[in-house]
């Protein structure tokens, strides 16, 4: 509609680039891609818009990539392969983006639970009046060893449970991101005989795991308002990865049959859930011994 038209600015006389000083034709400088309108007078909130698309991406090429993402296995990675690059969000950076917002609302939903699940003063005022003098002469046995250790696992449990809240924020998609190369050296395992550079099989593993990223975005923000999913449901999601990632590879990779993709896709799922969990044990496991010594005495 011609009410929603884009209004184009005419360009400057000077088609010299500001930045480097080199002679253009267009309007973004073949040197260094900047605007030659850029810092000329420009909206408030124009300049707050850039702000935001640098930052995260939000530009017309966002929706773009991600609708092609979500509906067409594999489309992006094929179409970085050919050179398409520059009319998709880059893959780290639409990587990076979807991962925050995950964690982001995974973040705020435990908040929201545990603010659910918190027991108020009146709570324990009614429960103190309610107990019997059994519960109450058991309650002030704090001197026993069995009292001790209770109190012992629960201070570590709370407090664990607080560094774990705290934290996942900032460094859960570092470590998602160094599952990434170990997917790709899979991929570049299985289709070895493509003969693709190694690039190729990062790309699509950050293409995959920001699927997987949004997917399960829409899954918490649907779980807000259907806690519970039936079985067959249930059984029907999880599906859903493996199947988008049978269908990438048949599209990236062309292989010669479903029966090889598939095989494929299962053998490559089994030992990377696998890897999962050994790392985010190591690291579990890590970050316990560093910051919690004290559960060795437990």
């Amino acid at each position: 509609m011609k009410w929603f038209k884009k209004k184009e600015r005419a360009l400057p006389e000077d088609t010299v680039c500001r930045n480097c000083g080199a002679q253009t034709v267009g309007r973004y400088c073949h040197e260094c891609g900047q605007d030659l309108l850029a810092g000329m007078g420009q909206p408030i909130l124009k300049m707050i818009a850039q702000i935001f698309d640098n930052v995260f991406a939000l530009e017309g090429k966002t929706p773009r990539s991600i609708a092609h993402l979500m509906i067409r296995p594999g489309f992006l990675s094929e179409e970085y392969h050919l050179g398409k690059i520059n009319r998709y969000v880059h893959p780290m950076k639409l990587f990076w983006m979807s991962s925050l917002i995950f964690f982001a609302i995974f973040i705020s939903q435990m908040d929201f639970d545990n603010n659910q699940n918190k027991i108020t003063s009146e709570d324990i005022v009614k429960i103190d009046y309610t107990k019997d003098n059994s519960t109450t002469d058991s309650l002030t046995n704090n001197g026993s060893p069995v009292k001790e250790q209770e109190d012992k696992i629960n201070k570590f449990q709370e407090e664990f449970k607080a560094f774990v809240i705290k934290n996942i924020p900032k460094y859960a998609p570092y470590t998602a991101f160094l599952l990434i190369p170990i997917f790709a050296l899979l991929l570049a395992w299985f289709f070895r005989r493509q003969k693709l550079f190694y690039m190729f099989h990062l790309v699509f593993a950050l293409h995959f795991h920001t699927f997987l990223w949004v997917f399960c975005s829409l899954l918490l923000i649907i779980g807000i308002f259907t806690p519970e999913f039936p079985n067959w449901l249930s059984f029907l999601i999880f599906l859903i990865p493996g199947v988008y990632l049978a269908i990438g590879f048949r599209r990236f990779y062309h292989t010669k049959s479903w029966w090889q993709t598939v095989r494929k896709a299962i053998g490559i799922g089994l030992l990377y859930f696998f890897l999962v969990i050994v790392v985010t044990g190591l690291i579990l496991g890590l970050v316990i011994f560093i910051f919690f010594p004290e559960i060795l005495t437990l």
